[in-house]
């Protein structure tokens, strides 16, 4: 009902719903105490996983599969750049400004240069950018999310075992990243084929075509990870699958009286259940973060490094915007836009207790992740709302423009 309100209330002044959600967390959570935020962080990573597939399976359906590939080589290009530059960037400032050390600060760097799939998702519905655009940062995301965590606890080894050289972190993360990637798609083949079988098989009136397919997901990501690959990869390329039947089918060149009835009419019970179900758990996800949301941890020297590495992340996403500008001109328009998404998620609250459960002390780690997860958040939806107000004062001033030319 919250959700339901705020969306409406969101509608009405054009300020997205997410940050109405995330106070009214904020208050049931550690303003008045109703939930213990604590308690709440033990299972953020079985909330994350969940909140992760529904919204992957959202980003999928939606996906044109010729776009897919054409801005794929954008998105990998971008999100490249992009955590490089702010990996390098935060861990040489807390080393030299704050004196951590640098393998520390590059830790922090990769836990904090991820964007969120959930959140990215939720701000980007009802802006007037293009589809490039949208996929572009939505794409940027979910590699993120297959991949950081990859990356960091690679970090972490490189930080147990002092005596392994850089070159050769880097090769096992690449290595990795790879592979799991390539299980990941194997897996969505093999469990599309699966289900193209399988509906044809089940009698119509026993049809429950979105409870198959949620239970045929959560079975993929259980069994990609288990066999070392991405579930996140492996959800995301099937729902692409799902949603492009028509093109895969007729690139396969099988005739479309061979899948039409069956598989189209599964295809759209399942859009139409989805619709409800995304929008059930991006509200929850944005009351859940505001519920575990500590705010004793924001003392004035944190919420200071805080703001500061939050403009190294701004700093370097415009940067990379100019560069990526250059295979696409069409992102140029939306730099700001593209610099300042960059709200972090569960993946960052996952990582950020990392190096305690490794047995690394690096004080103040935590804090400083958690810290940022919320500022980011607050500083991508104030973003948005600019973006927003300028489009509307574009449209107004354009349409003055037509009426004094007639």
């Amino acid at each position: 009902m919250v959700g339901y309100i705020a969306n409406l209330f969101s509608e009405q002044t054009r300020i997205p719903e997410s940050l109405f959600l995330i106070i009214i967390g904020l208050l049931i959570g550690p303003v008045f105490g109703f939930i213990d935020p604590i308690g709440l962080r033990d299972v953020a990573g079985i909330f994350a996983t969940l909140a992760i597939v529904i919204i992957l399976i959202d980003s999928g359906l939606e996906f044109d599969i010729t776009m897919l590939f054409k801005k794929m080589f954008d998105a990998s290009i971008f999100t490249i750049i992009v955590n490089v530059l702010i990996t390098l960037f935060v861990g040489l400032f807390v080393h030299y400004v704050y004196g951590w050390n640098l393998l520390h600060g590059f830790l922090l760097g990769i836990v904090s240069s991820g964007t969120t799939t959930v959140m990215v998702q939720a701000l980007l519905e009802g802006l007037n950018i293009g589809k490039e655009t949208k996929q572009l940062l939505v794409l940027e995301s979910i590699l993120n999310d297959a991949t950081l965590i990859i990356i960091a606890v690679a970090l972490v080894n490189m930080i147990k075992q002092s005596n392994v050289s850089i070159m050769d972190s880097i090769k096992t993360m690449v290595t990795s990243v790879v592979v799991e990637f390539a299980i990941g798609l194997l897996f969505a083949a093999i469990f599309f084929v699966i289900w193209f079988k399988a509906v044809k098989k089940i009698p119509a009136h026993k049809k429950k075509n979105y409870v198959f397919i949620l239970g045929l997901i959560f079975i993929l990501y259980g069994v990609t990870e288990f066999f070392q690959g991405s579930g996140v990869v492996a959800s995301l390329f099937f729902s692409i699958l799902l949603g492009n039947i028509h093109g895969v089918m007729k690139s396969l060149n099988l005739k479309e009286k061979y899948y039409r009835k069956e598989h189209i009419a599964s295809l759209k019970s399942i859009k139409l259940v989805q619709l409800d179900l995304s929008f059930f758990i991006k509200t929850f996800f944005f009351v859940f973060l505001g519920m575990i949301t500590d705010i004793s941890l924001m003392t004035l020297p944190l919420i200071i490094m805080a703001v500061s590495v939050i403009f190294i992340m701004i700093f370097t996403r415009y940067l990379s915007v100019g560069l990526i500008s250059i295979i696409e001109k069409k992102y140029r328009q939306y730099a700001f836009l593209i610099s300042t998404m960059v709200p972090r998620g569960f993946v960052a609250t996952l990582l950020a207790f990392l190096p305690f459960n490794e047995g690394i002390i690096i004080p103040g780690f935590t804090e400083i992740v958690l810290l940022l997860i919320f500022t980011t958040s607050i500083v991508s939806i104030i973003s948005n709302i600019i973006f927003r107000k300028s489009e509307d004062l574009k449209k107004k001033a354009n349409k003055k423009k037509e009426l004094k030319s007639k």
